[in-house]
This record gives structure tokens, C-alpha cells and sequence, in this order.
């Protein structure tokens, strides 16, 4: 295997190799944000991430993103 080191999020990003349909879109944010901006790569990975640790709970519960009180 060859190593990689780098402190660059699109980087590193486009070396994974992910299965899980939540990385995946992770991946996608960090290629799109590379392709159109050219940096911040991570940080959007990082506030993407943040938003799907809120939403697990909610998830969890049932709680339907349309939902209405």
C-alpha cells in the first residue's frame, strides 16, 4: 500500500474509499466544495457532520423532517 500524508481535507476526502450512504454524501460535499471554491473542504465536512449528529436523534425517533406542530 502507498501512504498519503497530507493536511488537505479534499485530499484526503478523495482517497477514501466509503460504503456508507452518509459518508458518501460527505465525500460529495468535500468534492463539490473543492471543485467550486478550491478550499474549505473541511470545514464543511465538519459542519455537515455536526448537522447529522443533531439530526440522529431525531431520526431515531421517527421525527419526520416535514413535521409539523
Amino acid at each position: 500500500g502507498n501512504a498519503t500524508i497530507s493536511n488537505d481535507g479534499a485530499t484526503i476526502m478523495k482517497l477514501l474509499d466509503v460504503v456508507h450512504p452518509a459518508a458518501k454524501i460527505l465525500v460529495d460535499i468535500a468534492k463539490s466544495q473543492d471543485s467550486e471554491v478550491g478550499d474549505g473542504t473541511t470545514r464543511v465536512v465538519l459542519f455537515a457532520g455536526e448537522f447529522l449528529k443533531e439530526a440522529k436523534p431525531f431520526i431515531e425517533d421517527g421525527v419526520h423532517s416535514k413535521s409539523y406542530t
